[in-house]
């Protein structure tokens, strides 16, 4: 398990590798915050392409960082989320507060296809 940041203009980009539970979810909620505190950026991009699986607390550790980052008056965005970790997300319902990207539509633009 390993946690990349980035600061691009007004977004930090979050990426995590691996399995994010009960075992990492306290770690990676500290170093979000780190992040977020560090910076008035107002937007974050949670990066999943490494992910294999996501539970109930890193579930939270997400909606969290959601709901500081939305009083800040800023968006949360998933990309990169495998089918698997993207039907979590979706039976979640953080469709409806986030914008999550579908598995597969950035190899898809990549590639000259149609959304």
């Amino acid at each position: 398990m390993s946690f990349n940041f980035q600061i691009k203009e007004n977004t930090v980009w979050a990426a995590i590798d691996g399995e994010v539970d009960m075992q990492v979810a306290g770690l990676w909620r500290d170093a979000l915050e780190r992040q977020l505190n560090a910076t008035l950026a107002r937007n974050l991009v949670f990066d999943f392409s490494k992910v294999r699986f996501i539970d109930s607390s890193g579930l939270g550790v997400v909606l969290g960082r959601y709901k500081r980052v939305a009083s800040r008056g800023g968006h949360v965005r998933i990309i990169g989320a495998s089918p698997q970790v993207y039907k979590i997300l979706q039976l979640s319902g953080f469709g409806n507060l986030m914008e999550i990207e579908q598995p597969g539509a950035a190899a898809a633009v990549q590639a000259g296809g149609r959304l």
